[in-house]
């Protein structure tokens, strides 16, 4: 399947970005599941790495090692 093929079947199924909101939730919970089993967070673009790393600092703070 190549990357037009997989957009045409994304849209008319689940896009994360419907309207409907049932339809976007569904399709918002597959992106993530797709990017947990394709990618590493180690591959982010930074600046996904960047706010991640805010966020485990702000968290680091609330667990107060």
């Amino acid at each position: 399947m190549d990357r037009k093929e997989a957009i045409e079947i994304i849209e008319g199924l689940f896009p994360a970005d419907s309207k409907c909101s049932d339809i976007a939730g569904i399709g918002q919970r597959l992106l993530d599941q797709s990017k947990q089993e394709v990618e590493s967070w180690r591959t982010e673009p930074a600046e996904v790495l960047t706010r991640y790393a805010e966020l485990c600092i702000e968290e680091e703070i609330e667990w107060d090692f």
